[in-house]
């Protein structure tokens, strides 16, 4: 992000290559818009990106940057995704030193604080966690990207119906997978084959070390996501 104002590009460019021109994808955990940014730019006007950031400062940052950037497309809702409705007391993030607000959680348990810079004075503020199916009636979803710091299980819970709608692409950051040596499925894996038919992609194991997610995919369609896989150039230039 600091050399070349772009975050995670390889991970962009996947979900670039995946996402029609006109599509609609959710991102849970969109940060300051990180991928919610040029994800609206790749959708277009015609298309939406439907980002959720559940703390305020981050969040106020989040629709800034997609306003300044005229993105039609980029809708910002203020809040945590979850698997009930509920309000949770959390501690601020702070923005005025060296850390890493992707990290910020709203779980009482996370994989990794690594990063992680609260506000310095302990000011803690109220979350609102709302399920997707309560907020969300879309009538077409192409692919949800999941960043939500170990909260990705009660989120897809919370997901259901919408999943069954729409079958869509789920690039999830899974706090329960090591990518690198993951053997057996982990929760979200079985909540996605077992309740949505689904099949969860290692694409690190695949030779795509750059990717920090499971790329979860309707059975029926993996043959055809593989082959766009390889269609995708994720060289990165300046």
């Amino acid at each position: 992000m600091i050399s070349d104002g772009r975050w995670m590009p390889q991970e962009v460019r996947l979900l670039e290559g995946l996402l029609p021109v006109g599509g609609v994808v959710v991102d849970a955990g969109a940060n300051i818009g990180g991928f919610a940014l040029p994800l609206a730019k790749h959708v277009g006007p015609d298309g939406q990106v439907h980002a959720f950031e559940p703390f305020r400062n981050i969040f106020q940052l989040l629709t800034a940057n997609c306003a300044l950037n005229g993105l039609t497309s980029c809708n910002t809702y203020h809040n945590a995704l979850g698997s009930k409705p509920e309000k949770r007391v959390r501690r601020s993030p702070g923005l005025n030193a060296v850390g890493n607000p992707s990290k910020s959680f709203v779980v009482d348990q996370v994989a990794s604080e690594l990063l992680v810079h609260h506000d310095g004075q302990g000011r803690t503020e109220v979350v609102e966690v709302v399920r997707l199916d309560d907020k969300l009636d879309l009538t077409r979803l192409d692919a949800i990207k999941i960043d939500v710091e170990s909260a990705e299980y009660e989120m897809l819970v919370g997901a259901e119906r919408t999943i069954a709608a729409h079958a869509p692409l789920i690039y999830v950051e899974d706090s329960e997978a090591d990518l690198a040596r993951l053997l057996e499925p982990t929760r979200v894996m079985r909540l996605l084959q077992e309740r949505h038919n689904y099949e969860c992609l290692n694409l690190v194991q695949a030779g795509l070390t750059a990717m920090t997610s499971l790329l979860c995919v309707p059975s029926p369609r993996v043959r055809e996501v593989q082959a766009r896989l390889r269609e995708i150039d994720f060289r990165i230039t300046t």
